[in-house]
């Protein structure tokens, strides 16, 4: 068998991934699935590593690899991916990072550290501000959103972590001129989808908090608004999560943190933390 470690087998090796990866997306998507095509993209970058390959072609290996291990929510896998592509193989290769790299660097630390924000802090001073500016737009969110998880500030991270509020500057390409970047997508979704592991820790924690602070609840209009937004759950506003009101308080009613009130609708009973 031809080895990987010579730079036209990766090259081959990565269209044959590319169609692997074509067919996954075409057809119904499984776990299984998802774990094959990550150790395909596994074996291509033991190869790039074991080559010392550093150019634009193991940088798009590294990324597209980060990506689908965030989105198909494999830590152990964007772990070892980072260690080489943040800040080593950009710098190697002379590569301006994505941003959505950068993010889903920092995104990942955030959830896999979480509450604690140590990791972050040291993964983010490993980057220099070449590579991920202080005054970017960028910068101003992830660091507004680590602050608002350390400070408890349900509301303000409710708000900036909707999709609307980082989606813009996610993309890929520099015009609108230009080719379709299928990482354009990706990172999005990728980065999406940290959010979203990242909300419900969050989530979780916020219910905790309340569930420790009232003996009842109840879901009048004004209380029910401002739950819906501590907790991120869907309104007819905004459906930032797939998770209703009712549907969270019924979960949390299955999980003995609640019971309804008797002879009251829209009124729970807190039951005791053990």
């Amino acid at each position: 068998m031809p080895s990987l470690k010579d730079f036209k087998v990766q090259e081959q090796y990565r269209v044959f991934v590319s169609e692997k990866l074509h067919k996954f997306w075409t057809e119904k998507q499984t776990k299984d699935g998802q774990e094959n095509i990550l150790i395909l993209f596994r074996k291509l970058r033991e190869g790039i590593f074991a080559s010392k390959r550093s150019d634009a072609f193991a940088i798009e290996v590294y990324e597209t690899s980060l990506c689908l291990s965030s989105l198909f929510d494999s830590p152990i896998q964007t772990s070892s991916i980072l260690s080489h592509l943040l800040p080593e193989l950009y710098t190697s290769a002379s590569i301006q990072p994505l941003i959505s790299s950068v993010l889903i660097s920092l995104l990942h630390h955030l959830i896999a550290g979480y509450p604690s924000q140590k990791t972050y802090f040291e993964h983010l001073s490993c980057l220099s501000p070449n590579m991920f500016s202080r005054t970017s737009e960028a910068y101003t969110w992830i660091s507004n959103l680590a602050t608002s998880l350390r400070t408890l500030n349900q509301i303000r991270f409710e708000a900036l972590s909707r999709h609307d509020v980082y989606r813009h500057f996610l993309t890929v390409s520099k015009s609108s001129d230009e080719t379709y970047d299928p990482l354009d997508r990706l990172s999005q979704d990728a980065v999406h989808a940290l959010v979203e592991r990242l909300r419900s820790k969050a989530r979780n924690k916020a219910w905790v908090v309340l569930r420790s602070a009232y003996r009842e609840i109840s879901a009048s209009e004004e209380t029910r608004t401002w739950m819906v937004k501590y907790l991120m759950l869907s309104s007819k506003q905004a459906s930032t999560s797939g998770l209703s009101l009712e549907e969270w308080m019924d979960g949390r009613c299955r999980d003995g943190h609640l019971r309804p009130r008797e002879g009251a609708v829209g009124r729970w009973v807190v039951c005791k933390v053990r």
